[in-house]
């Protein structure tokens, strides 16, 4: 924009000194010619010393933030970088704004004019940019500031947080076991090997508790689980037992379903089951016998004896129609199925009750298809 302005400001130093010397005062023709010209050139020229020094002034801000750029790379590898890149992005700003801004070249005089007054507008707006630019930058940097702070605060909770719970306020100092009838509260915290003193949160060994539990044949399924702050509950779902075999001279207990649960050497006061040939047993498993299907009848006749409020004491499997002992001196017989349907229809509880109210207790109840039973006060062999 301003190539030819310092030609201009040299010819109007030119002028000025002519003026000066006195001599071109003989010649008014020549004093009138110089002095218009004087007149014509003196605003541009104040107004480009006004440019050079806002020029000026612009190059020694971009010093002094280069100046202060190097000092922050000298302490920072990455501001370094940073800082180059600032001032080409400066320099970009004051090409762009020039070429926004530049007139052409047949502009009038009054097109000058105008043009000198978009070159104060052309600097206000170089120090705009840079400005909004600086701003800009320094926004990033205080935003990673803020995220670098809020990592540290988040730290810093999390860590404390986590020594919380890690403190004696959550350690173990109380049980609950529920769900139990064959044990005790203390037969199976002992062996779940569950410890009073440890953290709840972080030491409880709840894995450990389970696999403990679950070598124990009589525990079917078993849950663990913390109540903050210092308690653990134990819940267990136990297998119950429902008949004994008669094995030799001791007895293999079983549930419902045949799972061996122990043996015992005494009366385990469940249902005796004789005439049985146990061929494998093993705790936790289901038992094997030769009459398969006559003890699977059986513990289906158990399950309904259970559910109808009737108890057997004993009972003699090994003929095709069982005898059922309500008392050593009262039995029923018939087959599985056949007692089974008697039982869950009621009908044997009730020949069974008026025996009781009748004060009879002994005899033989035999029950047979079609609804058929009768009594009779000898045992029938």
């Amino acid at each position: 924009m301003f190539d030819n302005s310092e030609d201009i400001v040299v010819h109007y130093d030119e002028i000025m000194a002519e003026l000066a010397s006195g001599d071109v005062a003989n010649d008014q023709n020549r004093f009138r010619k110089l002095m218009k010209e004087q007149s014509d050139l003196a605003p541009l020229v104040e107004t480009y010393g006004e440019y050079k020094k806002a020029k000026q002034l612009q190059v020694d801000a971009l010093e002094m933030l280069e100046e202060e750029h190097k000092e922050d790379s000298t302490a920072d590898a990455e501001a370094q970088v940073e800082n180059s890149d600032e001032v080409e992005e400066e320099t970009e700003v004051s090409e762009s704004a020039k070429a926004e801004t530049e007139p052409s070249e047949n502009a009038s005089d009054n097109g000058e004019k105008k043009q000198i007054t978009t070159e104060e507008e052309l600097d206000e707006e170089i120090y705009r940019r840079i400005a909004l630019k600086h701003v800009e930058r320094q926004r990033k940097k205080h935003r990673k500031k803020h995220y670098f702070l809020r990592f540290v605060v988040l730290l810093c909770i999390g860590t404390g947080v986590f020594l919380f719970l890690k403190s004696n306020y959550f350690n173990i100092k109380s049980f609950s076991v529920e769900g139990n009838s064959y044990y005790t509260d203390a037969e199976v915290i002992s062996m779940a090997k569950a410890k009073k003193g440890v953290n709840l949160i972080f030491d409880a060994g709840l894995s450990d508790i389970k696999k403990n539990l679950k070598g124990n044949p009589y525990f079917e399924d078993i849950y663990v689980k913390r109540s903050l702050p210092d308690k653990l509950i134990i819940s267990v779902k136990e297998r119950r037992q429902t008949a004994a075999i008669v094995y030799g001279e001791s007895f293999v207990v079983i549930d419902e379903d045949g799972t061996v649960l122990r043996k015992a050497t005494v009366d385990p006061q469940v249902t005796l089951l004789t005439g049985l040939t146990i061929s494998k047993m093993n705790i936790g498993e289901k038992v094997e016998v030769e009459e398969s299907d006559a003890l699977k009848m059986t513990l289906r006749m158990l399950s309904a004896m259970n559910k109808g409020d009737l108890f057997f004491k004993k009972i003699d499997v090994s003929k095709v129609l069982i005898r059922a002992y309500i008392y050593d001196t009262l039995s029923v017989k018939g087959t599985p199925k056949e007692l089974m349907q008697t039982i869950q229809r009621g009908e044997l509880q009730k020949v069974v009750n008026n025996l009781f109210n009748d004060k009879i207790n002994r005899g033989t109840i035999k029950v047979g298809g079609s609804d058929y039973m009768s009594f009779t006060p000898e045992i029938d062999a």
